[in-house]
C-alpha cells in the first residue's frame, strides 16, 4: 500500500484569505481589500516525542497588517488610525452543486476591539486577531449537523512552522514565495491565491534599518498587504549536519508582507523643475523590493500583545 502524500497545493489551499473591510472617515464610507492568513497555536500531545504524532490545536488566529485593520486618516506618521467598522475573511467550502465558494466570516468593530492584538511597538505592521470563538462555533455547527461537513478548517500554519522548528536553512538569496490577493485579483473559481516567487534580499536574521523586518526581491501590488511569506517548499533539509528527506514538501513561515519601500524623485521636464502648489512636484518610485516583518513577531503579539484603545 502506498501512503497518500498531500501536495503543497492542497496545503496552501486553506492557508490564506482575501480580506474585505469598510471604514468611515469624516462621515464618508470607504472600502478596502487586502490579504491575510491563518495561524494556529499547537501543542504536541507528547512533547518529548520528536516523531509524527497528534497535536492539540489551542487557538486559531488570523494574521494581517496593522495598516489593513487600522487605516490612517492621512499619509503622515502621526495621522490618526481608524478601526475598521467591519472586516470579513473567508473559509473554503466545497460542494458538488456549487463548487468551491467562500464561507464568509464577519467581524464587527466591537468584535475587532475585543479580539485584535497589537504589538506594543506601533511601528510594527503586524496584527493577530483571535478567531478561536468563530472557528469553534463553525466546528460545533458542523458537529450538530447545522452546517455541512464541507468547510476547510485552517490548521496548516502554526508555531511548529517557525524558523528553527524545521531543518530548513534560511539565508540571504534563499528562495521565497508570497501568497496574496494583489488588488483583489485571484482565482475566483478555485478560491486560490496568487503565488509569486523571489529571494531574500537583505541579511537574514538582521533588523533591516533597525526594524524587525527583511527585504525580498519580489515586486507585488496593493492588496498584497498581509500576504503570507514562506520559504520555497522543499523535500530536503539539513539535520545534525546530515541531509534529511521528507515525502511531503516542507516550508518555514518567514513573515508577513507589508508593502514596498519607495523613494521620491523630483519631476523635471526639458530641464525644468515642475512645480505644484508652489512646491517641487515629486513622483514615487519603487526599488522593486518588498518589506517582510519577521514571523517571530506573531507569537510575540499573541503572548504579550495589547488591545486596541481609541
Amino acid at each position: 500500500m502506498t501512503a497518500s502524500i498531500e501536495t503543497f497545493e492542497k496545503k496552501l489551499f486553506s492557508m490564506t484569505s482575501i480580506i474585505k473591510g469598510n471604514y468611515t472617515l469624516c462621515g464618508d464610507l470607504y472600502s478596502l481589500t487586502a490579504s491575510g492568513f491563518f495561524y494556529t497555536e499547537q501543542t504536541p500531545t507528547e512533547p518529548e516525542n520528536k516523531g509524527p504524532q497528534w497535536v492539540r490545536i489551542d487557538n486559531y488566529w488570523f494574521i494581517t497588517n496593522r495598516h489593513v485593520v487600522l487605516p490612517k486618516e492621512g499619509n503622515d506618521e502621526d495621522s490618526k488610525e481608524v478601526l475598521l467598522d467591519r472586516m470579513e475573511f473567508g473559509l473554503r467550502r466545497t460542494s458538488v452543486e456549487r463548487g468551491i465558494e467562500w464561507f464568509p466570516v464577519s467581524l464587527s468593530k466591537e468584535e475587532l476591539k475585543e479580539n485584535l492584538r497589537l504589538h506594543p511597538d506601533k511601528s510594527i505592521d503586524v496584527v493577530a486577531i483571535d478567531i478561536t470563538k468563530k472557528i469553534r462555533e463553525i466546528i460545533d455547527a458542523i458537529t450538530k449537523k447545522e452546517l455541512e461537513n464541507n468547510i476547510s478548517i485552517p490548521a496548516t500554519i502554526s508555531n511548529r512552522d517557525l524558523p528553527g522548528e524545521k531543518p530548513i536553512p534560511i539565508e540571504v538569496t534563499s528562495d521565497i514565495i508570497v501568497a496574496s490577493y494583489p488588488k483583489g485579483f485571484y482565482d475566483v473559481v478555485n478560491k486560490f491565491p496568487i503565488v509569486k516567487s523571489g529571494i531574500i534580499a537583505s541579511a537574514w536574521g538582521a533588523n533591516f534599518n533597525g526594524k524587525p523586518l527583511f527585504q525580498i526581491d519580489a515586486q507585488l501590488f496593493p492588496g498584497s498587504s498581509g500576504g503570507l511569506v514562506i520559504s520555497k517548499p522543499t523535500n530536503w533539509g539539513i539535520q545534525d549536519g546530515h541531509m534529511a528527506y521528507t515525502l511531503s514538501k516542507e516550508f518555514v513561515l518567514l513573515g508577513v508582507y507589508s508593502g514596498e519601500p519607495i523613494f521620491k524623485e523630483k519631476i523635471v521636464i526639458d530641464g525644468k523643475q515642475v512645480m505644484h502648489e508652489g512646491k517641487p512636484a515629486e513622483i514615487e518610485k519603487s526599488y522593486g523590493l518588498g518589506n517582510v516583518w519577521y514571523s517571530y513577531l506573531i507569537p510575540e503579539i499573541i503572548s504579550r500583545g495589547i488591545k486596541y484603545n481609541e
